[in-house]
């Protein structure tokens, strides 16, 4: 990927991350279509209607408490907001701010037809035998499901470093 794409991604991944409300962990993802033009972005945190100045999963470990949270997920925005707007991503690619995609935004993704998956932060201890490094095992958000349904989908994962947003929500 050329220089200025990068840039370019990492703005747009820099400025929904702005948008995000989750006081836990902020992510944003944004969508390219096949042909490499910007399609939408999206972020993590509750719809606009409601207050969110408290987390409700405050106390639970990452993954946990998972049904008091209103939020939608980074991914699963991007992808409902190009729905909304009826705007093709078949064979697109969706970058992501940090992580992996849960099992249920794994699934948006694949139903989705999105081709490829680029995250800036290593998700392999061990890539030939696909054991995901530890603070993506065991967790309720099943990162090693997900995994499956993405490779098993033919999606291909790409880790870049260089689209990591300099922008950090929280301290």
């Amino acid at each position: 990927m050329d220089k200025d794409k990068t840039e370019e991604i990492k703005s747009r991944l820099e400025e929904a991350l702005k948008n995000s409300t989750c006081l836990k962990h902020p992510v944003a993802a944004v969508i390219y279509d096949m042909c490499g033009d910007y399609v939408e972005s999206g972020w993590n945190g509750p719809p606009d209607f409601m207050k969110h100045d408290n987390c409700l999963r405050k106390g639970y470990p990452s993954g946990k408490g998972m049904e008091f949270c209103p939020g939608s997920h980074a991914e699963a925005r991007a992808i409902s907001k190009v729905a909304e707007y009826n705007e093709g991503i078949k064979g697109g690619t969706i970058y992501l701010s940090s992580w992996f995609p849960c099992v249920w935004c794994a699934n948006s993704i694949r139903d989705a037809g999105i081709k490829r998956l680029v995250t800036p932060d290593e998700i392999y201890d061990d890539v030939e035998k696909k054991i995901l490094v530890k603070n993506l095992r065991n967790q309720t958000y099943n990162f090693e499901m997900a995994e499956k349904l993405i490779v098993g989908a033919g999606i291909e994962i790409i880790i870049d470093k260089s689209i990591k947003p300099a922008y950090h929500k929280n301290p």
